[in-house]
């Protein structure tokens, strides 16, 4: 009878060990990625990238179509490149001003009831500050093997004499061509 009720005791035990394993907590992982056939991968850090333009003042650009702020420079870092790795272009693709068509839009501009500053736009250039038009390959960038920083700049704009004031964000995609 002692053998009994110790089996049940330890019957129990081990029944209520084994449920502390029903209340934990879970989620899950998502793995996202692709495997291709080029000379090169884009680092992580690089497949979306944040770059700060910083606070202009107005008076930096208003008056005049041209007028340019300060560039914020920004990379696109291409890792293991191999020996096939000889040169690559990168285009940049997005929606682009109206006054100004091989520059980025702002977002949201020209929309009813959204406070988006006007009269400005963004122009990409290569790491000399040479443009690169929106939807236009950058000029080419010798590789080699390793790792290979693309160097890059954006930079506001005016695009015509009246800016006004307000959030100044854009965004654009690109795409690396290898030669």
């Amino acid at each position: 009878m002692k053998q009994t009720t110790i089996a049940k005791l330890v019957a129990v035990a081990a029944a209520g060990l084994l449920s502390q394993a029903a209340f934990a907590d879970g989620g899950t992982v998502n793995f996202n990625g692709q495997i291709v056939d080029s000379p090169c991968s884009i680092d992580p850090s690089s497949q979306n990238i944040t770059v700060p333009m910083g606070t202009v003042s107005r008076a930096v650009l208003n008056g005049a179509a041209g007028k340019k702020a300060t560039p914020s420079k920004f990379q696109i870092l291409l890792t293991n490149c191999g020996a096939t790795a000889k040169g690559a272009t990168v285009t940049f693709t997005g929606t682009t001003d109206v006054n100004v068509t091989d520059d980025l839009a702002l977002a949201n501009a020209g929309q009813v009831g959204v406070t988006t500053a006007t009269g400005v736009a963004i122009e990409l250039g290569d790491s000399a500050g040479t443009k690169i038009p929106v939807g236009s390959a950058s000029g080419t960038y010798v590789l080699g093997l390793g790792n290979n920083p693309l160097n890059f700049q954006a930079t506001y704009v005016s695009t015509g004499p009246a800016v006004t004031v307000g959030p100044a964000n854009s965004t654009a995609q690109f795409v690396v061509t290898y030669l």
